[in-house]
């Protein structure tokens, strides 16, 4: 029973589809193939969700069960769906994941997908907590994307080249596990000048991304069972990370002062450690109050917890200076601090680093070196030429100046086109802006309607652990032209205006 109310469901969306893409005036079977690849491309069919049989579908939508095979081909003949006698059609794409590329194996009697039983534990926690990350970039507004086509190719392949002829095969073996000491060094130099961190080139440990930083964490500091304390809403990377090693995340709850601190301390049975964003709240952009800073420090120096503080955006700041980073303030050691060049940079650098205190310098290094070995020496020394020759600081100047731009753009056409169902406040930094809605319901009925359209929205609840009970929209601009900005808006405002007026609020 429960498989075929499945796929009654999966019946009832094609229909919908099917039916709108029949408005454009097309063929039944172009129709047919543009509902299909729709549903499938925004999620709502999603991996590995098998399709109604042909037979069925075709007596569903009045159409020859040869429309329906013929389109059912078509999308197998294009990565859609793979097809097996006796096993039916099933989804095989995978929208926006970037977790590998395993397709269903079609002309294969016997499924050979690992059973879950089979796997360790370990393995267990991490298929569960598995995510998909925010990576789409056409028809959407993705937010936190940095805008890859404004990065000066030409001046890094030159820097790279000049590192190679200079240093040799030194640049292509085995490299410190911690980081190229001079990489360190100009790291350590920036973020004291820049974010107040209080730290030498010893304490910095260079890692591939915030992800592995915040995973050599989870390793090193806490046991399976513990608890750790994560903001509500907020990075949900961060949150399955902490599952998938076996932790409880523990969430708590954020207002207009960063994260509720007194609720943290208030908690039964506390917290062995937290992860937050204090600078620039993912993704609602507020900063964790000077006040709850030094609570939150005082609380990890009574318990003998760990603070990882998440600095992923801060050099995004366009209205005021940004406040200096919560490591500045922590005097007893608890604080562990991860910045990335990511979002500054690319996210195909593959470099971050990480501020430990110092009796963790060695068993974080350790549990680096036991995961990934090092990081390439000729990433790390290019990095530094782009830090010391100027190239950076240039950069950066660069994308504030066009992220402001774009963000007042997104802005002003949000109001003019939307400004019935949503007033969002213009924020001092980052690279998303919150669109309030009336609610969750109707967060999730837009959601949905745009899909059907092949566009995807990111809402509130993609933050959440549980449901939220408000809603709101999460728009990205920092990759997106203008003209991509007000057509996208555009197509959402006639989304907006086909919804009944008492939904959309």
């Amino acid at each position: 029973m429960k498989h075929n109310s499945k796929r009654y469901a999966a019946d009832d969306a094609i229909q919908a589809a099917f039916t709108q893409q029949l408005q454009r005036g097309i063929t039944l079977r172009s129709a047919l193939h543009q509902a299909l690849t729709l549903l499938v491309t925004g999620g709502e069919l999603p991996y590995l969700a098998r399709l109604p049989p042909s037979r069925g579908l075709a007596a569903r939508l009045a159409v020859s069960r040869d429309t329906v095979e013929q389109t059912y081909a078509r999308l197998e003949a294009e990565g859609y769906i793979a097809r097996a006698v006796g096993r039916g059609s099933v989804v095989c794409h995978q929208p926006d994941r970037l977790l590998g590329r395993e397709l269903l194996a079609a002309g294969q009697a016997k499924d050979e997908r690992l059973a879950e039983p089979e796997l360790s534990a370990h393995g267990r926690a991490l298929l569960s907590a598995r995510h998909a990350p925010h990576t789409r970039r056409s028809a959407s507004l993705t937010p936190s994307l940095p805008d890859l086509r404004a990065f000066p190719i030409d001046s890094w392949l030159q820097l790279e080249k000049q590192a190679i002829r200079r240093y040799g095969e030194r640049m292509l073996g085995y490299a410190d596990p911690q980081g190229v000491a001079e990489l360190r060094t100009a790291i350590a130099q920036y973020l004291q000048r820049e974010r107040g961190v209080k730290a030498s080139a010893e304490q910095v440990i260079v890692v591939t991304s915030s992800q592995q930083a915040l995973s050599l964490c989870t390793q090193v500091l806490f046991d399976p069972g513990d608890a750790v304390f994560v903001e509500e809403p907020g990075y949900q990377g961060a949150k399955k990370l902490v599952q998938s090693a076996g932790l409880v995340a523990r969430p708590i709850g954020v207002d207009a002062c960063g994260l509720d601190v007194e609720r943290l301390i208030q908690t039964p049975g506390g917290g062995r450690g937290v992860y937050i964003t204090p600078s620039h709240h993912y993704p609602l952009g507020h900063s964790l109050s000077l006040e709850r800073r030094l609570r939150l420090l005082e609380w990890a120096r009574r318990e003998r917890a760990w603070v990882i503080e998440d600095d992923y955006d801060s050099e995004f700041n366009y209205d005021r200076q940004p406040k200096a980073a919560l490591q500045g303030l922590d005097r007893d050691g608890r604080t562990l601090y991860i910045g990335t060049f990511s979002k500054t940079l690319f996210p195909g650098l593959r470099i971050g680093f990480m501020i430990v205190p110092p009796p963790l310098i060695a068993p974080m290094v350790a549990a680096k070196q036991f995961q990934d070995g090092y990081t390439s020496a000729l990433t790390q020394t290019t990095l530094l030429r782009f830090l010391h020759d100027g190239f950076y600081a240039e950069h950066l100047r660069n994308m504030r100046r066009l992220y402001k731009a774009r963000l007042d753009i997104l802005h002003a056409a949000v109001h003019r086109q939307l400004g019935d169902w949503t007033q969002p406040t213009l924020p001092q930094g980052g690279l998303q802006l919150v669109c309030p809605l009336a609610d969750a319901a109707t967060e999730r009925r837009l959601i949905a309607a745009a899909a059907a359209q092949g566009m995807q929205l990111y809402g509130l609840a993609d933050f959440y652990t549980e449901r939220p009970r408000h809603g709101a929209l999460v728009l990205g601009f920092s990759a997106y032209a203008p003209d991509e900005i007000t057509q996208f808006i555009s197509r959402l405002a006639q989304i907006f205006g086909a919804m009944p007026t008492e939904s959309a609020g």
